[in-house]
């Protein structure tokens, strides 16, 4: 290039640059232009979004008051509802789509899109009663969920051997965890709350056994829940009707949407269907899950107490699952009552509950025997109060069939290192006071029945580590007034205090299983004649030269050959005890070592008269001459005395049998069970 070529290129390109920068002048001009243009668009498509969710709303408010009626023709108009809103919707959606695409193109910053986590652990709770082919399919609807991080908790309710036999085959699956009550409820409110109690997972789906979930139910609700960070999902439901119900306007197959729920639309009308709601496990924990005193609009009360509460709903426009509608539907039962149980539901959600404690007792063993007696008559009172009581035994026996009416789980300790959520262990012996510890449990109870040190006080390892109990660091309770005042005043325990009491269901006056004798007392002899304590020998040698007859009832040995005994019982069934009771007209206790010993109590029940020997704990409801006799401890003569005194005075006996009825009445399970309750709650 020559050099006077050189200043005739400079100028054409400083030429070129200045028309590129006017061109780049006037693009930077016109895309601010646009820019401010698209915003105004963007805005404006905003606030449409904003007057559809309104519109949304507004029809939502007009109609939730008549959901309540089930009316077909509102249904119906639900249903348009719903298709007029997603019609709305999807035109909203290609406005939002240029939207997107426009603030792509001008760089605005979008919003993460949602993905949904797999990791969410979900629990389907399923409260079963009698249902059967139904109950298959409604299983089946869960194992079959498209979503597959979840278990699936059955609970029964006192179910029929049929049902228990669908139920049964589903044991061993692994997704799926059975737990049983014996005696039947009334409603599904136990079962949800069990399954609550012992979910594993983050979020409770709510399932009734003769629904059908859509295989998409839990991957939506889950979708739902993550993305609008929300408490509380529930949505759509088809109807399955079989024709058997009279009382509703609703064909087969029709579609049900349920509205967006607010607080006060809520007090009108239960909107979530049940078996379409999820929820937070950790809101209905704070909450205290459903009210078991709402037998009927349970769900609406739980719903209404959530959002009290403060937290969030959000229906899902998608059908969920499908809905038996039946004769057998339990809420017919409660349909006349329906106000006021809704009016009941209106004042129980302003506060919140408690889900029932889980409390297991520890045995020992399974064995007949007034300590464990004593075992079954809490649990299961506690059962029908409501609590969710439990027994570990510290053997492999569990069955307890001979106590009458027992309704509770039992299980073996090897089971129980699995149990979780227990909230009260009650240990009820000294070995348990060690097995127990390995048992997990919020709080521990050391429910001591005598001072099991006098049961071998020769063994003097034995007495060490029963004593080594009384010293640990448990809370302590008593059924008799001086283990109160002993374990105070030995080792300074604060000792809560609940009695036994007679349950006058099963002991109570009947016809004899013998007539008895003319002329004669016929004396009964009740106790385990090879545990040396309880003092049989005494006893049968205080009756030897007495001009009556002779019942024995031993658990644990056999009367002597050289004894006198006119009849042997064995081991008897506690329900078969009264008639026991029933036929003699005396009962002998001359025991060595006794807590709170129930037999006189039951005779006196039963009508007859004891005779006792002073033994510790036998002044918590004994008073010599008023309903019965007392001697001395071992005094054999006096024992013989006793009993030729009162076949002599017949006014004596019947003083002390009407003395005997009177204490019965102070002495009912009910109040002590009240006293109970007392140190459970802390109170």
């Amino acid at each position: 290039m020559t050099k006077s070529n050189k200043p005739l290129l400079k100028n054409k390109l400083l030429t070129t640059i200045d028309d590129l920068n006017r061109e780049l002048s006037k693009s930077i001009r016109e895309k601010q232009l646009l820019k401010s243009q698209l915003a105004k668009s963007i805005k404006k498509l905003d606030e449409q979004t904003r007057l559809i969710s309104n519109l949304e709303n507004q029809i939502e408010i007009m109609l939730v008051e008549v959901t309540k009626y089930k009316d077909s023709s509102i249904y119906k108009l639900y249903s348009f509802k719903c298709k007029f809103i997603t019609k709305f919707k999807k035109l909203l959606f290609l406005a939002w789509g240029k939207s997107l695409l426009l603030k792509l193109w001008i760089g605005q910053k979008l919003e993460p899109r949602y993905t949904l986590n797999s990791c969410s652990l979900i629990t389907v709770v399923m409260p079963v009663y009698n249902c059967t082919w139904e109950l298959k399919e409604s299983i089946e609807s869960i194992l079959h969920q498209t979503y597959l991080n979840y278990e699936l908790i059955i609970v029964t309710d006192g179910s029929p051997t049929e049902t228990m036999k669908i139920v049964n085959s589903y044991k061993n699956h692994p997704k799926v965890r059975i737990f049983h009550y014996f005696k039947q409820s009334g409603n599904a409110v136990r079962g949800r709350n069990k399954g609550i109690k012992e979910a594993k997972g983050e979020y409770i789906a709510f399932q009734d056994s003769d629904d059908v979930a859509d295989p998409q139910r839990l991957k939506l609700s889950l979708t739902y829940m993550h993305k609008y960070k929300i408490d509380v999902v529930y949505g759509g439901w088809r109807a399955l009707v079989d024709g058997s119900r009279k009382d509703i306007d609703i064909k087969n197959g029709q579609v049900i949407y349920s509205p967006q729920c607010t607080l006060p639309l809520m007090k009108r009308s239960c909107i979530p269907c049940q078996s379409t709601v999820m929820v937070k496990r950790q809101a209905l924990l704070d909450v205290g899950g459903l009210n078991p005193q709402i037998e009927y609009h349970e769900d609406h009360e739980l719903w209404l107490r959530l959002l009290h509460w403060g937290y969030k709903f959000k229906s899902i426009p998608k059908i969920l699952t499908n809905l038996r509608l039946h004769a057998g539907n339990n809420e017919l039962n409660f349909k006349q009552e329906d106000k006021k149980w809704h009016q009941k539901a209106l004042i129980s959600y302003l506060t919140k509950k408690s889900l029932p404690l889980k409390i297991a007792y520890l045995l020992p063993d399974n064995g007949v025997s007034g300590g464990v007696a004593v075992v079954c008559e809490h649990v299961n009172r506690l059962l029908h109060k409501g609590y969710d009581p439990l027994i570990i035994v510290e053997g492999r026996k569990t069955d307890l069939s001979w106590f009458p009416g027992q309704a509770v789980r039992v299980v073996t300790i090897k089971e129980a290192d699995q149990l979780e959520n227990i909230d009260i262990l009650v240990m009820t012996g000294w070995s348990t006071a060690y097995s127990g510890q390995r048992i997990k449990a919020q709080r521990r109870l050391y429910f001591v029945q005598s001072d099991e040190r006098r049961f071998s006080l020769i063994d003097k390892d034995f007495v060490a580590r029963v004593e080594a109990t009384y010293k640990m660091d448990y809370e302590f309770m008593t059924e008799a007034k001086w283990i109160q005042k002993w374990l105070k005043e030995e080792f300074n325990k604060e000792v809560g205090y609940v009695p036994n009491g007679v349950n006058i269901d099963i002991f109570y006056s009947c016809d004899p299983l013998a007539p008895k004798p003319k002329g004669k007392f016929r004396v009964l002899l009740e106790g385990p004649i090879d545990i040396p304590y309880k003092g049989m020998t005494d006893s049968f040698a205080a009756v030897k030269d007495l001009d009556c007859e002779v019942w024995c009832v031993s658990s644990l040995g056999k009367p002597k050959s050289e004894w006198k005994c006119d009849k042997f019982l064995g081991k008897v069934p506690m329900e078969e005890m009264r008639q026991i009771y029933s036929s003699c007209d005396l009962i002998l206790k001359m025991s060595k070592v006794e807590g709170f010993f129930g037999p006189p109590l039951e005779m006196m029940a039963c009508g007859g008269v004891p005779i006792v020997a002073k033994v510790s704990g036998f002044d918590e409801y004994i008073k010599d001459g008023e309903n019965a006799l007392v001697i001395d401890s071992g005094d054999i003569e006096g024992a013989n005395k006793a009993i030729s005194r009162l076949a002599k005075d017949k006014k004596l006996f019947t003083k002390l049998q009407k003395g005997g009825q009177e204490t019965v009445k102070q002495w009912r399970w009910d109040k002590s069970i009240q006293m109970l309750e007392e140190i459970i709650n802390n109170k």
